[in-house]
């Protein structure tokens, strides 16, 4: 693939999540296919210097946001340290948003916004003292607390958007063999639900909401800061 077709597509990707973020539930599971072949092409993570250009800043600057922890990373097969490329479009768009209100550093008032509202989020009561006790101690429930307070962030402002966005994730998963069918059967009955009905079970605290929580068809739905957020109040990997 040429290095040309990579950052047309990678281009055209922005596009995308600009029409994703305002989209109606019925609109998105075509955006996603969308992506989805786009990513194909432009790739599910790409280089600071392909960043940095898509950013419109330097690698040194993008650099520096990275060891900030502003911008995350992966690590390739390589061991290069690579940036997902949902989470460059989404900081793309953002900034942009801010470059048309006439912000000349858009990605530091970016990443203030996205800190702000994390400190914002009653991080407290998402995980009471009794489940970080539990995340505290070894023992097998500690995976599967954190999980569980993931959840709990995430069905706070789950959106009709959201719950296609995970029966879309649902399909590819059965469809690519990534989930046992078992488990996606009861997703696909737990999604039919009402909005208020899929909250309670993704937060229900037993031992067949764990297994469920496990397979979860919402990864990637929560922002960036405020997972990181949460994971360093839980004392877990950022």
């Amino acid at each position: 693939m040429s290095t040309a077709a990579r950052d047309t597509a990678l281009h055209a990707l922005v596009s995308v999540e600009r029409l994703l973020r305002r989209a109606d539930p019925d609109a998105v599971p075509d955006l996603l296919e969308l992506r989805a072949a786009l990513e194909s092409t432009a790739g599910r993570m790409v280089t600071r210097g392909r960043a940095a250009r898509l950013l419109a800043l330097t690698q040194t600057s993008v650099d520096r946001w990275i060891v900030d922890g502003a911008i995350p990373t992966v690590t390739d097969v390589d061991g290069r340290t690579m940036v997902p490329t949902r989470e460059l479009m989404r900081l793309r768009v953002e900034m942009d948003e801010e470059r048309r209100r006439g912000i000349q550093r858009p990605l530091g008032v970016v990443v203030r916004q996205r800190r702000e509202a994390a400190a914002s989020l009653p991080l407290d009561e998402i995980a009471p003292s009794s489940l970080r006790a539990e995340i505290a101690s070894p023992g097998h429930r500690r995976a599967e607390v954190i999980d569980l307070v993931i959840h709990r962030l995430l069905a706070r402002e789950l959106s009709e958007r959201d719950l296609e966005v995970a029966r879309w994730q649902l399909n590819q998963s059965e469809a690519t063999g990534l989930v046992d069918s078992v488990w996606v059967e009861r997703w696909r009955v737990l999604l039919g639900q009402t909005i208020d009905a899929v909250r309670g079970d993704l937060v229900a605290d037993t031992a067949t909401a764990a297994r469920l929580r496990q397979n979860s068809p919402f990864k990637g739905l929560l922002r960036y800061e405020d997972r990181r957020a949460l994971l360093v109040m839980l004392g877990a990997t950022a």
